[in-house]
């Protein structure tokens, strides 16, 4: 019987690859696994694929630091020739960060720390966030597979740090993120359109991906 590893391969999805759907970045992991020649198992069946098994997807337009994906090998390799291999085959934006053994499994996560920078020429745009966050109800409409539903936003945000910067206002915040449900951080700019009339430009970046008891995920 063939023996295989599981090994996990952290990467950063920044710039113009914040774009690419999830699809696509399967589509590419799966070519570049395939010209790094590295001895990947294949699923079994009418249809065989590649086995790779992601950590929460990231939406379109957000930025990640700190993705995973787990890949299995049929063979030993080293860790660090796993990183180099693939990582020439990648397209720009997307970078190997390292590759590990897996410390948790991918269901355990929990949540996902978040940046939310947001600029604008006008002034008040501070001001603006910090009455946002200050009401009892933020109350957005989030879309699922049902249909449309109302949700209010205001317990996941209440606790998120709220710092100046060039032109307006970096957010720091911890979200939902887990197969039992998710929080989008993009809601929040609806609700500042909605009930504030501001549009600023925004910049989402996913630092890391945390467990549901709060540790970092390895």
């Amino acid at each position: 019987m063939q023996s295989v590893e599981t090994v996990r391969v952290w990467f950063e999805k920044t710039g113009p690859a914040k774009f690419i759907s999830h699809l696509d970045l399967t589509h590419c992991m799966a070519r570049g696994l395939k010209l790094s020649r590295l001895p990947v198992w294949y699923t079994e069946g009418f249809n065989p694929r590649i086995y790779m098994t992601y950590g929460m997807p990231l939406s379109l337009g957000i930025a990640g630091l700190r993705e995973c994906m787990d890949i299995r090998l049929t063979e030993p390799v080293p860790l660090e020739a796993v990183k180099e291999k693939l990582g020439q085959r990648l397209p720009g934006g997307i970078r190997i960060l390292e590759v590990t053994q897996p410390r948790e499994k991918l269901e355990h996560i929990g949540y996902g720390l978040y940046k939310i920078r947001l600029e604008e020429d006008l002034p008040g745009l501070g001001e603006a966030v910090e009455r946002l966050l200050s009401r009892e109800e933020i109350i957005v409409k989030k879309h699922t597979k049902k249909g449309e539903r109302d949700l209010d936003i205001k317990p996941y945000f209440q606790e998120a740090k709220l710092a100046p910067c060039q032109n307006g206002v970096l957010l720091e915040v911890l979200l939902p993120c887990s197969q039992e449900g998710s929080v989008n951080p993009g809601l929040l700019l609806e609700a500042l359109k909605a009930c504030e009339g501001r549009e600023p430009f925004s910049q989402i970046t996913r630092v890391k991906l945390l467990t549901k008891d709060f540790s970092e995920m390895g």
